[in-house]
């Protein structure tokens, strides 16, 4: 084996370690991602329940008053 072959499999080796580090790092993002998307979503909703019990409290004390 040559110097030259030898070089290029420890590059070979060394962007392919490289590329599943990205891989990896953009796979965590992804689920951190989803993670902030669900939480949103229930906030979303926590918040709509909240304003129609606002507005159904409210309509409840007109009629009565």
């Amino acid at each position: 084996m040559n110097h030259e072959f030898v070089e290029r499999q420890v590059r070979r080796g060394v962007g392919v370690a490289t590329l599943r580090r990205l891989r990896r790092m953009v796979d965590a993002e992804n689920a951190q991602n989803a993670v902030e998307a669900r939480w949103a979503r229930r906030l979303t909703g926590l918040f709509l329940f909240l304003a129609a019990a606002f507005v159904a409290g409210l309509t409840l004390m007109r009629m009565r008053g």
